[in-house]
């Protein structure tokens, strides 16, 4: 990659602040999913090496917080443009051209979260409706799932307006802000 990550500024519309705003929140509850779950982890190893008496349901626990903490980092990392980009064929080509492909690969990443935080809402259900549960803890399994659906939703938001500020790029317009009804834009 040419350029350096992490380093794009943050949005300056309405739409792209609350975005952003929400994502970073977001990311740093994700953020505290991971060091609790950090924390859970030493403890039962210790436990473990200690006393022989590991917590129960560590594996559960670490699964299920994982998955909640991954999910919610994807809309951050969607807003600072910080997936994976392989341009190799892409390199040398004209830069509206690049931010064609990267307005496409954003309401790519729109839908596939639309479609996610569909899906996870639509399995919640199904998954509480079951009253299924963990092997070893017995906790609600359907929690998490629903937990999961407003970060893809949020992914899905993020995917969109990327991509259009990626499209008002490709068109010239280097500020790309969204207007919201009745503002001065």
């Amino acid at each position: 990659m040419a350029e350096p990550l992490f380093l794009k500024r943050a949005p300056t519309d309405p739409v792209g602040r609350v975005l952003y705003e929400a994502s970073r929140l977001l990311a740093l509850a994700g953020g505290l999913v991971l060091v609790a779950m950090t924390v859970m982890t030493l403890v039962s190893i210790a436990g473990r090496a200690l006393f022989s008496t590991p917590l129960p349901g560590d594996y559960e626990l670490v699964q299920v917080g994982c998955a909640i903490a991954v999910a919610a980092f994807l809309p951050l990392t969607q807003m600072r443009g910080g997936h994976v980009i392989v341009d190799f064929f892409t390199v040398n080509a004209r830069p509206a051209l690049r931010a064609g492909f990267d307005a496409l690969g954003a309401a790519l990443v729109g839908l596939c979260g639309g479609v996610f935080a569909w899906r996870l809402a639509v399995g919640a259900i199904s998954l509480k409706e079951a009253n299924d549960q963990t092997t070893i803890l017995g906790l609600p399994t359907w929690i998490p799932v629903a937990a999961m659906a407003p970060c893809f939703a949020l992914l899905a938001a993020a995917g969109v307006y990327t991509a259009w500020r990626h499209i008002c790029a490709r068109e010239g317009d280097d500020d790309g802000a969204l207007a919201l009804p009745g503002s001065d834009r």
